[in-house]
């Protein structure tokens, strides 16, 4: 039960980071602090839900037993 609190808790702040970014983007583009940070924003977006989709790979793959 707690990786499944873990999956969703890196994917509201997955979500929560894309929608910043992208109201970055939308009011501020003509300024380049705007744009970085939008990008870095969009890059840690893009790490949570890569870490959510890992901890829900790990729980849901069969166990290997050697």
């Amino acid at each position: 039960m707690k990786r499944i609190e873990n999956v969703v808790l890196l994917k509201v702040i997955g979500s929560a980071e894309l929608i910043a970014a992208l109201t970055m983007f939308y009011f501020y583009h003509d300024t380049v602090p705007a744009i970085i940070g939008g990008l870095i924003l969009l890059g840690l977006s893009a790490n949570s839900f890569y870490q959510a989709h890992k901890c829900y790979q790990r729980q849901y793959s069969p166990k290997k037993d050697e």
